[in-house]
């Protein structure tokens, strides 16, 4: 127990040694700096009386500002108009496509109110998407300022709402139909009478 209790105080006298080479502007409290006039020696000794204060709220913003980025990647990817919003024919909005933008331009909170379309490989196809795409605010928002439009080439995960509906129309029709097993009116069985 006394062999501890010597490693433990030689481990406290280094370790103490240590932070003092570290930082050899530290002051006790009861210090004061040699001469008033000095202002660096003045702001180290303050700075070092408030450690850690000053410092966490960068270090709460260094970690929470993923969180922003996260944020805006979400509504960036809400906000796409993908390739099942427009007609594979003739490159207009669908009717969905055209409810998804009237929903972002009137009920997206007014910092999100952005809509991105998805580009494609052919740039005459990309246009064409835009102009509809516009088309489309301008018939939600006749007057005023019209939101930004941006090209991405991230597509939101999902698929048309013709294919849920042929996916969720199969599933109902090949459900079986209920067997109940046949039970006799005798009361002999595996259950309880």
């Amino acid at each position: 127990m006394r062999s501890l209790l010597v490693v433990v105080t030689v481990v406290a006298s280094v370790c103490g040694s240590v932070a003092n080479a570290q930082f050899p502007f530290a002051q006790s409290a009861s210090e004061k700096c040699p001469s008033s006039s000095n202002s660096s020696c003045t702001y180290d000794y303050y700075r070092n009386r408030m450690w850690p204060a000053p410092f966490t709220a960068a270090d709460t913003n260094s970690v929470t500002a993923i969180f922003d980025q996260q944020r805006s990647n979400g509504w960036r990817l809400h906000n796409t108009l993908s390739t099942a919003m427009f007609d594979p024919r003739t490159n207009c909005l669908t009717e969905a496509g055209k409810a998804h933008v009237k929903w972002i331009v009137t009920n997206a909170p007014q910092s999100r109110r952005v809509v991105f379309v998805l580009q494609d490989s052919d740039q005459q196809l990309t246009s064409t998407r835009v102009e509809s795409t516009q088309l489309a605010i301008s018939e939600v928002l006749p007057v005023g300022p019209l939101p930004q439009i941006y090209l991405t080439d991230r597509e939101p995960s999902g698929s048309s709402g013709v294919y849920q509906t042929a996916v969720h129309r199969a599933m109902a029709n090949s459900v079986p139909a209920p067997r109940l097993t046949s039970s006799s009116g005798s009361g002999s069985g595996s259950g309880t009478p």
